[in-house]
């Protein structure tokens, strides 16, 4: 009977003890603890991740000529050197199209420049007939200025029959004067129909003007103009006649050399016909000299994705092979979007291909996701190599590890020490024989320890076995 109540007494101690917080059987009852005390030290913070080797820079060749390749005898991953010539076209039908365009040029230029002479000497043939024609003209009136006053003085003068012989006469070879001028207009093509048949009709009404006159002489005296006169008449109708007949003459010539020659917009075309050859020309010439030189290499490296082999016929743009250079590579992986936010160009970074290690550093975070194996979105980081070698092959896996931080001299605890939940990253510790918990402001991370800048201080004890809340409080000691 004491037995139990001693029992309960004792319960109920131990429940008092709990409200009240205290550790008086804590001696009896202490858990067994593994502590590691907090210290300072260097500590680096890393990403590690994936990826395959890439070049940095590459150049896809395109064909500059339409051509056929008369040379070409690499394959995909063969090793190609600077100005060494990849490709060779066959120009025959290049260099034959620059001999064509070649006497094509010179024909049009050499028909062009006798147009323009020719034209020049058209132009001055019809500038002097029409000075011509004016003397003519000139002179034609002259001579009936002459007849007019030599009529005038008959007029005067007369008063017999002899005078009107004169009279007679003299209307008789101004008619036949303007007969003969009327017929060569008249026999001018230019003329229209209706115009022709006026100055027709015209002289066949002078005709018979002076039908009416010569018999009206017949009706006089043979008295009337001196012989002199009467010649003088004579001779002025046979000049005039001649006169009015060289014009016509001199007309038609003028008509026929205005349009011989060619006009200012016919010369314009054959110029423009001159400089569309001499530009074709050029044209044939350039590409047969782009042709001649081939396809060279820019810069060192593997030749990869070959589209072509000899004998293929290829047009202008064609695309021919690409070229990666293999002195400047990178390695691009992939890290998670929690990954990400550690990364920054410029960090340093250490890259393993094929057993081998070499240094580099972020350059480029490319701003699209892309999909792993396991459907997830990943970003992709490249990391220049600053040292390669012939050991690394395009394409190959890499191991890279990016340095995120450093810190020189930092508290860390160990990573088996450190918990985390909604309120932040947290520990166990022991102080005073009781274990106590405490939330931390944590830095960088490596893969055993942690940096904490707030809430530990060095030469404290933290707990790095498995711990939970339920023992926070209660008495312990160390293993």
């Amino acid at each position: 009977m004491k037995k139990k109540q001693m029992i309960k007494i004792t319960g109920i101690v131990v429940v008092i003890i709990a409200i009240a917080g205290t550790t008086a059987f804590a001696g009896t009852s202490s858990i067994k603890v593994t502590t590691q005390t907090i210290g300072s030290a260097g500590i680096t913070q890393n990403v590690e991740a994936e990826g395959h080797i890439e070049s940095e820079q590459e150049k896809v060749y395109y064909a500059g000529v339409s051509a056929p390749i008369a040379s070409f005898s690499l394959e995909n991953g063969d090793m190609v050197q600077t100005g060494e010539q990849l490709v060779s076209y066959d120009t025959e039908d290049l260099d034959r199209s620059v001999i064509q365009a070649d006497i094509q040029a010179k024909a049009l230029a050499a028909g062009y420049a006798g147009s323009v002479q020719q034209s020049k000497e058209l132009k001055q043939a019809y500038q002097d007939a029409q000075t011509l024609d004016v003397t003519y003209q000139d002179a034609s009136v002259a001579m009936q200025q002459q007849l007019g006053d030599m009529q005038l003085n008959i007029e005067v003068v007369a008063d017999s029959v002899e005078d009107q012989t004169k009279e007679i006469n003299l209307k008789i070879a101004q008619l036949k004067a303007e007969i003969t001028q009327k017929n060569a207009i008249a026999s001018n093509d230019e003329l229209s129909v209706d115009d022709r048949n006026d100055y027709l009709q015209q002289a066949a009404w002078m005709e018979v003007e002076v039908a009416k006159l010569q018999k009206k002489l017949l009706t006089l005296e043979e008295t009337g103009a001196t012989p002199i006169e009467n010649r003088y008449f004579k001779e002025a109708e046979i000049f005039l006649g001649e006169v009015a007949a060289q014009r016509s003459m001199l007309q038609q010539e003028m008509l026929s050399t205005k349009h011989a020659g060619m006009n200012t917009s016919q010369l314009e075309q054959m110029a423009q016909n001159v400089a569309l050859a001499q530009q074709t020309l050029s044209w044939n010439e350039a590409e047969a000299e782009k042709a001649s030189g081939g396809v060279v290499a820019e810069f060192s490296g593997v030749v990869s994705e070959v589209g072509i082999e000899e004998g293929t016929y290829v047009t202008e743009g064609t695309r021919l092979f690409t070229i990666k250079d293999h002195k400047n590579l990178r390695a691009v992986v992939e890290v998670t979007s929690h990954e990400m936010s550690q990364i920054v160009k410029g960090q340093q970074a250490s890259i393993e291909v094929g057993g081998q290690l070499y240094e580099g550093e972020v350059t480029k975070i490319r701003m699209e996701t892309v999909t792993d194996a396991q459907n997830k979105a990943k970003l992709q980081v490249e990391v220049h190599i600053n040292n390669p070698d012939e050991r690394i092959y395009l394409g190959t896996d890499a191991d890279v590890t990016i340095q995120t931080g450093k810190s020189e001299s930092a508290v860390l605890i160990p990573n088996n020490a450190l918990y985390a939940d909604d309120g932040g990253d947290y520990c166990y510790l022991l102080e005073n024989g009781v274990i106590t918990k405490r939330y931390l402001m944590c830095g960088l991370s490596g893969d055993a320890m942690t940096e904490v800048v707030e809430g530990l201080a060095e030469g404290e004890k933290v707990i790095i076995d498995a711990m939970t809340d339920e023992k926070v409080g209660k008495s312990a000691q160390e293993k």
